[in-house]
């Protein structure tokens, strides 16, 4: 404990010596917009939430794709334990809106979670007073940590993964804090042996009894497969030919990989003419840029709120929240943040489309995602390619092969049924934590 306390005050005088650059930083946030809304939450003035209810659990992701990730533990949560209000906290406004669409029927309250600032996030955790935190994937701050421990707050991280990079880096540059910091999670839910084995080595030998392999919960989402007349009717609802073949680039993070898909794109567009394109970039800011994009490529991109329209073959994908079932109506699907530049050492969502049966092609680039890759290329439904001339002859040559499309919707659909079940075991962890908790 007193190395702990060491290390918190270690940790908070850096970042009091660090105020004007994080001041700086955080007026650049709030000027740009990235941070504005829910400006007072972030600073510890939550929404009113009166009259609390007697129980109650914090859950926090950080954007929209941790946002899905929580979807199936929030609906165990809330299913194994009844008698608990769900808090759920979020970062990005992305993540908010998904939360919002989503999540809200589970939730008694969202809010936008605290700087990491010792007395910002006291004030929170005051008000709030949790019985359990949980965490998601790779979310660990400090401060916060810290201070639910000291309020008797049981903590736990779930769905956790970390990645190669981020493992030695913090290896390298901070093994104190990490050991610090770690010691304050009473549970560590890993998504894979490899992720359990990294968390196990950053926190020490003290951390072994406390990290358990549980299995990704992105597998659980409720995607649920359309009929072919609901097929039809959302093509015609995007104004896409009822026929045509669709190739759907999700989540598109950067200009420079867009015009690697519209490369590959035009390529394809020469040896089958009825080929379709529907580009959906991460974030909705970029769509006037990957509409331009598109154009400067003599396309004629429509955007999927245009209020008219004739037939298009090229369609910009401007909504949130629709993405994971419009891949229902693709044919092949390209998974963006996969080409640099990268956010995060790569990689979005790929269950999504292996969920409604279809064959995933993605760049290098996948790190957030390498468990998720690695079991769809073993089972043989995802692919990888480095340039847009790989890019545009393997969708091509799954694009002229019914059988074997058939055959990979198939596999798809089976790897995502055979490793559903991890929210569930993490509900089954947290249970004992939580009571646990309660006795003291």
């Amino acid at each position: 404990m007193k190395d702990g306390n060491a290390t918190y005050y270690r940790y908070n005088l850096l970042l009091a010596a660090a105020s004007p650059l994080l001041a700086v930083y955080l007026a650049q946030r709030f000027l740009s917009g990235k941070s504005r809304p829910g400006w007072p939450e972030r600073w510890g003035h939550l929404p009113a939430f009166e009259p609390l209810a007697p129980n109650r659990i914090w859950v926090h992701a950080v954007s929209a794709g941790e946002v899905v990730a929580s979807l199936p533990i929030l609906r165990a949560l809330k299913s194994s334990l009844p008698d608990y209000a769900l808090f759920l906290s979020v970062i990005t406004p992305a993540g908010y809106e998904v939360a919002v669409k989503q999540a809200a029927p589970l939730l008694e309250g969202l809010f936008y979670a605290p700087f990491d600032l010792p007395w910002v996030v006291r004030h929170v955790v005051q008000t709030l007073r949790p019985q359990l935190y949980v965490s998601l994937e790779s979310e660990l701050w400090p401060n916060l940590l810290h201070t639910l421990k000291r309020h008797g707050v049981k903590t736990a991280l779930v769905n956790g993964r970390i990645t190669p990079r981020s493992f030695e880096r913090a290896r390298r540059f901070a093994p104190g804090l990490f050991r610090w910091m770690l010691g304050n999670v009473d549970l560590l839910l890993m998504q894979s042996q490899a992720d359990a084995e990294r968390i196990g080595a950053l926190g020490g030998t003290p951390i072994e009894g406390r990290v358990w392999v549980v299995g990704n919960t992105k597998f659980d989402q409720e995607i649920h497969p359309l009929d072919r007349e609901r097929q039809e009717q959302m093509r015609a609802e995007l104004r896409l030919p009822l026929e045509a073949p669709v190739f759907i680039a999700g989540s598109t993070r950067s200009a420079d990989e867009e015009r690697i898909v519209v490369e590959a794109f035009l390529q394809m567009k020469r040896r089958l003419p009825s080929l379709c394109l529907v580009v959906a970039p991460r974030q909705l800011s970029r769509v006037e840029e990957t509409l331009q994009i598109l154009r400067q490529a003599n396309l004629n991109p429509m955007r999927r709120t245009s209020p008219h329209g004739s037939l298009t073959d090229c369609l910009v994908l401007d909504t949130m929240g629709e993405l994971a079932d419009v891949y229902a109506i693709a044919n092949v699907v390209f998974i963006g943040n996969t080409f640099p530049p990268v956010v995060q050492g790569g990689g979005q969502n790929i269950l999504q489309p292996l969920a409604h049966g279809k064959p995933v092609l993605h760049g290098p680039y996948y790190a957030t995602i390498r468990a998720e890759v690695a079991l769809a290329q073993e089972a043989g439904v995802a692919f990888p390619v480095t340039n847009a001339e790989e890019l545009a002859n393997k969708a091509l040559q799954l694009l002229g092969d019914a059988c074997l499309l058939e055959k990979l919707a198939q596999r798809a659909t089976a790897l995502i049924q055979a490793n559903r079940g991890a929210s569930q075991r993490c509900v089954e962890a947290l249970i004992p934590l939580l009571k646990a908790g309660a006795s003291r």
